[in-house]
């Protein structure tokens, strides 16, 4: 069993109020996915907050007119001059070079270390997987158009997929053995999602780990907000607050004080549609285990 040593952190919530500044001259609309919950406390919404309040510019956070419901619908709209300006998803080949990427890993890259979410009266069938190998006679479940499909199709894992809000009665009721979701995700969606899909569990023992990352990318017509996003990021970083704010995200913080990650049976397969450029991105900026 090979183990890594994770640093514990606080679940306090931190304050971080919506950019809401008085600038002189007009408003710079960001428009994002209509679909999405841009005013939450998630990791990426927060990020996206904290870097346009380091910006000295009137920018505004509106929905779309349009709401995408899946991620290629997204990113095609992103590519091709729809009505969004910025999504933030995994980072693959397809939407690097299609779009802005921000080079950036607002997680830290720990979107690639990946729980499982399973029927918890099957976890004895998992009891037995120690490689790639064995876990390869599972079944896994995606969403429609994510970049972990390709990766793991690519690692011998057959793939299955369906709309996220059906993905974990889907997993319960046997359409797939496991949902891999990423550590900071899985252990507070089960406790969200276990009541309509009764047995819902995170597996026990495994740990999946590729090198993958959540990132924002922005339109092709956007050069100046991609840079100044990237630019409000590392301004973050270097006062302190991204860590702050990153320590403080109740889904990090949950999966490193609840998910004995350290305890794990690590399993690593290679991500083939990591865009070379993610591996110029400044060490400083990935989560240390």
């Amino acid at each position: 069993m090979r183990r890594r040593q994770f640093i514990a952190l606080s679940a306090s919530t931190l304050a971080l109020p919506w950019v809401s500044r008085a600038f002189a001259g007009d408003e710079i609309p960001i428009l994002y996915n209509a679909t999405e919950k841009v005013d939450d406390t998630s990791l990426p919404a927060n990020a996206l907050r904290l870097a346009l309040s380091k910006i000295d510019k009137p920018y505004v956070l509106k929905p779309s007119p349009v709401g995408y419901p899946t991620q290629t619908g997204l990113v095609n709209a992103l590519a091709t001059g729809g009505d969004v300006d910025i999504c933030w998803v995994g980072v693959d080949r397809t939407v690097w070079d299609a779009t802005l990427p921000v080079p950036f890993p607002i997680d830290g890259g720990l979107l690639g270390y990946r729980l499982f979410l399973i029927n918890g009266e099957r976890q004895v069938d998992f009891q037995s997987v120690t490689s790639i190998e064995t876990l390869r006679r599972f079944i896994a479940i995606q969403g429609p158009g994510w970049g972990d499909i390709d990766i793991l199709r690519n690692a011998g894992i057959t793939v299955r997929t369906g709309l996220y809000k059906n993905l974990f009665r889907m997993t319960v009721g046997g359409r797939a053995d496991f949902f891999p979701r990423a550590a900071f995700e899985a252990i507070n969606e089960q406790k969200q999602q276990v009541s309509t899909a009764p047995n819902l569990a995170v597996e026990q023992n495994l740990i999946l780990k590729y090198n993958f990352a959540l990132m924002f990318f922005v339109s092709k017509k956007k050069p100046e907000l991609q840079n100044d996003i990237l630019k409000g990021l590392e301004a973050a970083h270097a006062d302190g607050s991204y860590q702050g704010m990153f320590k403080a995200d109740q889904n990090v913080a949950t999966a490193l004080a609840e998910g004995n990650l350290d305890k794990r049976t690590l399993i690593e397969i290679e991500n083939p549609m990591l865009p070379s450029g993610v591996k110029a991105i400044d060490r400083r900026y990935w989560f240390s285990v």
